[in-house]
């Protein structure tokens, strides 16, 4: 994607623009004051846009980015081309950015955007597959490594988080004003969270959840890039909110399964106790809530924009918080995929036709990736090869 394409693409930009607040001007601020040399670039677009952009505000995103792009051509193309380059080296740290913009007292104003600037934004969270340590980021930035495989966080207990029994002083600052977190979990590891409404929330491998360290307002929200499951406190007066890039889930209490990684086809929500809805009210895909029962699920296909519900064994769905990987009639492709998660290695397929194989089993994943391979080639048939100390050809 070009530069200028990866600004109007920001959906932080257009939001500086048609509703600007304290927090968004706190956060161009803050993002300028770090990258000196963009700034006279994105004050000379700003204006550029301003200018031009007519009676905008009602438009589309999608019009807002086209009518953007009319306002680049016009601009001089040797002013363009003078800042090009910095620009570039500026705007691949936008996820450092996009953390700052958490941590500086912003979170309230992220989390109330319209829901697809929401979705946009977590999608610019790329999950660091090639990061072998686990790490929450906290508000003010401090980043805490977490040493063990399966960490566990608690922040049950008043202005005090507990890190794998460690004790961390919560800043309390605004009281009006909750703190985000991050907690980014990479392949081979996972987590536990307990959030500080009583909710639990198991994090598997290759994700990460963004959330805040208390809950205020008539909504609890968090937003999820990966998989992991939920036990959510029930509180009537206070729904439950799960937001992927592609949907927003809405619960009271209840146990339930989310599997939504950015780079899949789908996303896939199974249900073991409760009800959950699913909602969108900016893209119109539901004419109304989707509402999911016990053991069914739902299926998101992100190209057809369609949700397809049916019946399922939901706790085969959630046996990766207990160590283990159920399948039953499960493709071998989808099977291998979450073993490179899991175990943090890559593995290729020398016939792409036998990822269609369906199998059925349990593996368990404490013991070690050896056996997970020996019963697989016990039950299908296949082979693993290994090519270097973390890539294997399968035959």
């Amino acid at each position: 994607m070009q530069i200028d394409e990866q600004l109007i693409e920001n959906p932080l930009f257009f939001k500086w623009i048609y509703h600007s607040s304290a927090e968004i001007e706190d956060y161009w601020e803050s993002y300028m004051k770090l990258n000196p040399r963009e700034t006279e670039y994105i004050i000379h677009f700003k204006k550029e846009f301003e200018k031009l952009r007519y009676s905008a505000e009602e438009f589309l995103e999608e019009d807002k980015r086209a009518l953007a792009r009319r306002i680049l051509r016009q601009l001089d193309l040797t002013d363009r081309q003078r800042h090009r380059r910095n620009v570039w080296i500026s705007l691949t740290r936008y996820a450092a950015v996009a953390i700052l913009f958490l941590a500086i007292g912003s979170s309230v104003a992220y989390l109330q955007m319209r829901h697809q600037e929401s979705r946009d934004f977590a999608q610019r969270f790329d999950i660091p597959t090639n990061n072998d340590e686990p790490v929450l980021i906290l508000d003010n930035k401090d980043q805490i490594r977490l040493e063990k495989k399966e960490s566990v966080l608690d922040y049950s207990k008043k202005d005090v988080l507990l890190v794998n029994d460690d004790q961390i002083p919560l800043v309390s600052g605004n009281k009006e004003i909750p703190k985000m977190n991050q907690l980014i979990i990479p392949y081979g590891n996972r987590s536990r969270v307990l959030l500080p409404d009583g909710t639990t929330v198991w994090l598997n491998a290759g994700s990460r959840l963004i959330y805040p360290t208390r809950f205020t307002g008539k909504r609890r929200e968090i937003i999820l890039s990966g998989e992991a499951f939920f036990d959510v406190c029930k509180n009537p007066d206070q729904p439950f909110i799960v937001k992927t890039n592609d949907l927003e889930i809405r619960v009271l209490g209840t146990r339930f399964n989310v599997s939504a990684y950015p780079e899949d086809a789908t996303v896939q929500t199974a249900l073991e106790e409760g009800a959950v809805a699913f909602h969108s009210d900016v893209s119109r895909w539901f004419e109304k809530d989707l509402v999911l029962r016990p053991n069914q699920m739902a299926v998101y296909d992100k190209t057809k924009k369609d949700t397809k519900i049916h019946e399922a064994d939901a706790g085969l769905y959630a046996s990766w918080t207990k160590g283990l990987l159920s399948f039953e009639e499960t493709a071998l492709s989808g099977i291998l995929k979450k073993l490179e998660r899991s175990y943090h290695v890559r593995l290729h397929l020398d016939d792409p036709a036998k990822g269609s194989m369906k199998i059925s089993g349990k593996l368990d994943l404490t013991q070690g990736i050896d056996e997970a391979f020996e019963y697989l080639e016990h039950v299908s048939g296949i082979q693993f090869n290994l090519l270097n100390r973390n890539a294997y050809e399968i035959k």
